[in-house]
């Protein structure tokens, strides 16, 4: 998935493909391996014509009128392109220059590089010296593309100053990626300023760290098809070596890198018109999570390729090149301190989305049930709620409300007082019976189960089969009226407390394994039926496993056909990623990162830098959910982002609750805090187990999504 979401910036991603397949820009890049130049590219001026040099900038200028986060789209699309050139660094001195110059310095310095006559860089300076409009710049500072430009923009502290091209000296650099020089800049002594762009420091920071972002995020994408299309292509031991598990998590791992590196760069661009410290924190985050990622990725690239991919005639090492050059020029490291303060400080991300006007009936009439459900007995509210689809209100007619995206936004906000019931697995349970079910099973099961006097457990992992739902030995034979079922069932949560479970049972064993399945609907009270807890290592039970010995179940409990359960269970576990995807990121862990930081400033752990990671790691997956949202309101149908979040949000719970066991080591030694801390190191295992394991969702990423061919059936 591309940064770009809304119709207008699809459009426009469009348009700049559209002109990399005419222009090539690739072969020109190779060009620049063997004679590195500091001459324009030859598109340039095609940039200027087309509007991407000003696409952010203000119309009065000549400007398009746009943002940064259309900028974003561009320049995300010419770096999977490995478009050489001053693009990035001219673009990022406009918009510094836009979002913090005088009207008069905007008149001045922006018509010329909208239209191209002007190319601009910018630096980052920790020595430099401003006295009133008076610069020296005591050591140098290094720039991209210093050598073409015509003007220069340096940040010194709190503050950017304008300098023209002969106030300065500019020595080129060794330049790990030869299509964007770099240069060593140094002034002769004390120049004056052509301009001084009053408390534009923090801008130039984050508008730079936020494109770099975007570029990576291109990179990550150009260097994933290529690692792709190359697994699908190359042979070796009779088979596609995309079909070898080993690298097929390579390549799902290259997916996740790119679905956060473009949702950190995303949320960046949308971070760019709030205030200080939302547009910082979101650009330190973006670099800290996508420029990492362009390096694992490049790197894997050629690993994918082997021996070929070491050779200078193939293209893997451009784009290695650009990621390195990107991580040089933009630090993470840096960046990551930045979060690490901002974290300290107390400044959070906080995003919104823009809801189209619909949402206005929607949240008046939430409010007005949210009065009338306020002036009901308590025993009366869940009454209250199913009866007015508020309950399940995604779900459709007569039981839910058939809300779409933008409602079931405005819900989320308006009910957030309400004691809204918590379902659990037993949501999409019966959601599943609502879609497979007959009107008699709607009629026994639905309201009873929303009213909560039916508690559902679901019955499809077995002893031999946990993560392989379609390895089913609990059989079921025909009898008057129904069916005898035998076999067992484990890994059973919420079964002690549930009073119906939902069974995947084989019917007809001569079938194909994924055929003769049936979908039963089985009564936890029914004879033959006995549930036991097993202990997990955190010594709670949650779960269970099910013994089924000769246990009637009547032919009015099958869902759907008789041996056509595989299509019912499927539908019922695309309900459980859906909904284990939404949840809270860093489930089972009973502190927040917000904890650690208070444990990382107030001790001398050494822990800055990783407990950071971990911020950055949670608002990219926040920016990912946003993103979700975005989409499902824009209408647009389901991309990889659910598999992602499911898998990397797991994972991440671990990651906090590793943190927090390191860090209880400097808490004194009787702290009762350190209790919630071992049981959430413990708990937080089953994330990657639940749902689905972490290797079988690579898999799913890497056939499903990415169009790997499966591992060969054995004999």
């Amino acid at each position: 998935m591309s940064i770009a979401l809304s119709e207008d910036q699809r459009a426009l991603a469009q348009s700049v493909r559209d002109y990399i397949l005419r222009a090539e820009p690739l072969i020109e890049a190779r060009e620049c391996l063997d004679k590195p130049t500091n001459e324009l590219p030859s598109g340039w001026s095609t940039f200027a014509e087309l509007g991407w040099l000003g696409v952010h900038l203000p119309e009065e200028y000549g400007g398009a009128g746009f943002g940064l986060p259309e900028l974003t789209v561009i320049v995300e699309e010419l770096g999977a392109a490995m478009a050489p050139g001053p693009l990035l660094p001219t673009v990022w001195a406009s918009a510094v220059i836009a979002a913090a110059g005088t009207s008069e310095q905007q008149e001045a310095l922006i018509p010329g590089l909208i239209d191209g006559t002007v190319v601009a860089t910018v630096g980052i300076s920790t020595t430099a010296t401003l006295s009133g409009s008076t610069v020296e710049l005591t050591a140098p500072v290094e720039m991209l593309c210093a050598a073409t430009a015509d003007i220069l923009l340096v940040s010194i502290g709190e503050d950017v100053v304008v300098l023209r091209r002969e106030q300065v000296q500019v020595t080129d650099s060794p330049t790990l990626d030869p299509t964007r020089t770099v240069s060593a800049v140094t002034t002769n002594g004390r120049v004056d300023a052509v301009a001084v762009l009053a408390g534009a420091g923090a801008h130039a920071v984050s508008i730079g760290r936020t494109l770099a972002a975007a570029e990576a995020a291109g990179v990550i994408t150009a260097a994933t098809k290529l690692a792709v299309e190359y697994a699908k292509d190359r042979f070796a031991f009779g088979r596609a070596i995309g079909s070898f598990q080993s690298v097929k998590h390579i390549l799902a791992n290259m997916l996740v890198d790119r679905e956060m590196s473009t949702a950190a760069a995303w949320d960046a661009a949308q971070a760019a018109s709030d205030n200080e410290d939302q547009s910082s924190l979101a650009a330190a985050v973006a670099v800290v999570t996508a420029l990492p990622a362009a390096m694992r990725v490049t790197q894997k690239c050629i690993q994918i390729h082997g021996g070929i991919g070491y050779t200078w005639e193939h293209d893997a090492h451009l784009y290695l090149r650009r990621a390195g050059a990107l991580n040089a020029a933009f630090s993470p490291v840096l960046a990551r301190a930045d979060i690490a303060d901002a974290t300290a400080a107390g400044i959070r991300r906080e995003s919104t989305i823009e809801l189209p006007a619909e949402a206005d009936e929607y949240r008046e009439q939430a409010r007005e049930f949210v009065k009338n459900a306020a002036a009901a007995p308590a025993d009366q509210l869940r009454r209250l709620l199913v009866d007015s689809g508020y309950a399940v209100p995604h779900w459709p007619a007569p039981w839910g409300r058939g809300a779409g995206a933008v409602e079931q936004l405005v819900l989320e906000e308006e009910l957030s007082t309400v004691d809204l019931p918590q379902y659990g697995i037993g949501e999409w349970v019966l959601l599943t019976v609502v879609g497979h079910g007959t009107a008699e099973q709607h009629e026994r099961f639905v309201d009873a189960s929303l009213m909560g006097t039916v508690k559902w457990c679901q019955l499809f992992s077995e002893p031999g089969a946990g993560s392989d739902a379609a390895g089913i030995t609990t059989k079921a034979r025909r009898v008057d009226g129904g069916w005898i079922v035998n076999g067992q069932k484990t890994w059973t949560s919420g079964g002690v407390t549930s009073t119906h479970g939902m069974a995947t049972v084989r019917t007809d064993p001569e079938a194909r394994k994924h055929k003769g399945i049936t979908m039963m609907l089985i009564d936890m009270a029914a004879p033959g039926v006995q549930v036991r807890p097993i202990k997990q290592i955190t010594g709670d039970s949650h779960f269970s496993e099910v013994f089924l010995d000769d246990v009637f179940v009547p032919d009015a409990d099958v869902l759907g056909d008789v041996n056509g359960g595989w299509g019912v269970a499927r539908s019922a576990l695309g309900n459980e990623r859906v909904t284990i995807g939404r949840e809270r990121l860093g489930l089972g862990v009973t502190y927040s990162i917000h904890d650690l930081f208070t444990v990382v400033r107030t001790t001398n752990s050494g822990m800055d830098d990783a407990v950071a990671d971990l911020v950055a790691e949670d608002l990219s997956l926040r920016a990912l959910t946003t993103r979700i949202a975005e989409m499902a309101v824009l209408g647009a149908g389901p991309g990889p982002e659910g598999a992602v979040l499911k898998l990397v949000g797991s994972e991440h719970g671990q990651r906090l609750a590793d943190a927090g066991l390191l860090l209880s080591g400097f808490l004194p030694s009787d702290s009762e805090s350190k209790k919630p801390v071992h049981h959430s190191f413990l708990e937080v295992r089953f994330q990657t187990i639940a749902g689905g394991t972490s290797e079988i969702l690579r898999n799913q990423i890497g056939e499903l999504i990415l169009g790997l061919p499966r591992e060969p059936a054995l004999a």
